[in-house]
């Protein structure tokens, strides 16, 4: 796949009238790190107990398996709910697929705008009691975004974009290159 890679994030440059493709990669480092820590600490254990206690063993083995699920339960859901593609004019987040035509330009742009989450705390804080119930009854009105590829909250460590359908459905798509992304959401969407 053609692109520049930096930050995990590759995005081909192509004129219009070729597909925009973009790719999102995940962090690997932590996977990997709790990998060769748990494989040494095995192979670690086959040194001392092999061939007598086997059994020990097998049970260290089986230990040391599910504490790498557990260690990787968030990336491993990241991979599933939150990996974007875009390609071919759809855009994938996780499990779902939607057309990049069927994004308003006017979110687009508006997502490009938004302030990240720490932006949004610190403007909070310097709001009255009365402007802080306003803005509680408005978002009730309105109602939350639907975090596109399925998922509970936004994960640990990864930005959010709003971005509304023509249908007018507000997505939530978390990300890790928020820039990157919306970039190539206006490029896929004016091409």
């Amino acid at each position: 796949m053609g692109g520049t890679d930096g930050s995990g994030a590759g995005a081909s440059t192509a004129p219009y009238g070729q597909a925009v493709v973009y790719e999102e990669k995940l962090p690997r480092r932590w996977m990997i790190a709790t990998a060769v820590v748990l494989a040494i600490w095995v192979a670690y254990q086959a040194s001392i107990l092999l061939p007598e206690d086997s059994t020990v063993w097998f049970v260290i083995l089986g230990f040391s398996t599910i504490l790498a699920l557990v260690f990787n339960g968030v990336p491993i859901s990241k991979r599933i709910y939150n990996r974007i593609h875009i390609r071919d004019g759809w855009l994938t987040v996780g499990r779902e697929r939607i057309p990049v035509e069927s994004l308003t330009v006017d979110s687009l742009r508006e997502a490009r705008e938004q302030p990240t989450d720490a932006e949004y705390v610190a403007s909070l804080t310097s709001r009255s009691r009365e402007e802080l119930a306003e803005l509680r009854r408005r978002s009730r009105a309105i109602g939350p975004p639907r975090i596109m590829g399925g998922g509970w909250s936004v994960p640990m460590g990864m930005d959010e974009i709003v971005v509304q359908t023509a249908q007018g459905e507000s997505l939530l798509i978390a990300t890790h290159h928020r820039e990157a992304l919306v970039d190539a959401l206006m490029r896929a969407r004016q091409r």
